[in-house]
């Protein structure tokens, strides 16, 4: 097993591939909306059964994730805490992303980046059960149960108790909420550009699971690039959400899939390319060392 560090990556080749991946992945969603005529899905749809199954899943994967990727990390468990929470809220493109193309799209800045916070501290209390449990958790079945408890926790406990907390808040901020949205399909340049320029965000988290679990992955490639692409699918919560929504939404069931399908074929493709992209340059790299 070749243990990934700075030294071993060539970097043009690397950023160049994160390039590709980064236009190539939001291309895969914006083909399947404009092209195509895919609508946006309608998430409430989802019931509260559903979301803790999708909740469940999600968690199960970041205890994956964070048994491999720890071992690398041999900081204090508030360090850990910051970077997983980095990397989930950029992969889930909830750190800026979303609330900025948000404000971008209805001028409410302010409101944007505040409805923000509940989500970004669900995700805090997620990262910091993970990262207090995972050492502890060396069997599938403990990952497992443990998975099902935390997603109880986030669903049934910490989720109301934080939308409790803002309500006081949202309700005072009633006034700065969006009454409009000026991006309409078909989306132009003055859309697509900072779509494209904001997507850097879980591009850049997708290396970062890359690089710190990689070399921990199955030996064989098509494996490793099978189980990088489902964790990381998981991860940004689209292993069950497209499948639940097809059989919830109104309509038929391959409209329905393709309607949130296309969110997970972009995590698919994020994936995929990242893996490419830490292949390819590591790879190059090892040949001109030889």
């Amino acid at each position: 097993m070749m243990t990934i560090t700075s030294e071993r990556i060539r970097w043009p080749l690397f950023c160049f591939g994160m390039l590709l991946t980064a236009i190539c992945a939001l291309s895969v969603h914006t083909v399947m909306l404009q092209a195509l005529g895919i609508p946006f899905p309608d998430l409430a749809v989802f019931t509260t059964p559903c979301r803790f199954a999708m909740r469940a899943v999600q968690i199960l994967a970041l205890l994956v994730f964070w048994r491999v990727a720890s071992r690398h990390i041999r900081r204090s468990f508030f360090v850990q805490w910051g970077l997983l929470f980095l990397i989930f809220s950029m992969l889930a493109e909830v750190l800026f992303r979303a609330p900025f193309m948000a404000g971008y799209c209805t001028n409410a800045w302010v409101f944007a980046f505040v409805s923000n916070i509940p989500t970004l501290l669900g995700i805090a209390t997620m990262c910091a059960m993970v990262v207090a449990a995972s050492p502890h958790l060396r069997r599938p079945w403990q990952l497992l149960v443990a998975a099902t408890i935390m997603a109880a926790l986030a669903t049934f406990a910490f989720s109301p108790l934080i939308s409790m907390a803002f309500a006081p808040l949202m309700k005072a901020m009633a006034s700065l909420a969006p009454q409009s949205e000026w991006c309409t399909l078909p989306y132009g340049l003055n859309v697509l550009v900072p779509a494209y320029l904001s997507f850097a965000e879980p591009t850049l988290a997708c290396v970062a699971v890359a690089l710190l679990v990689w070399d921990k992955l199955p030996a064989s490639r098509a494996m490793r690039f099978v189980a990088f692409s489902v964790l990381i699918v998981a991860i940004k919560n689209q292993l069950l959400t497209p499948f639940l929504y097809a059989a919830l939404a109104k309509g038929s069931f391959l409209p329905g899939l393709a309607s949130e399908g296309q969110f997970a074929l972009e995590a698919l493709a994020l994936a995929v390319l990242t893996g490419v992209t830490v292949e390819w340059s590591i790879r190059r790299f090892k040949r001109a060392s030889n």
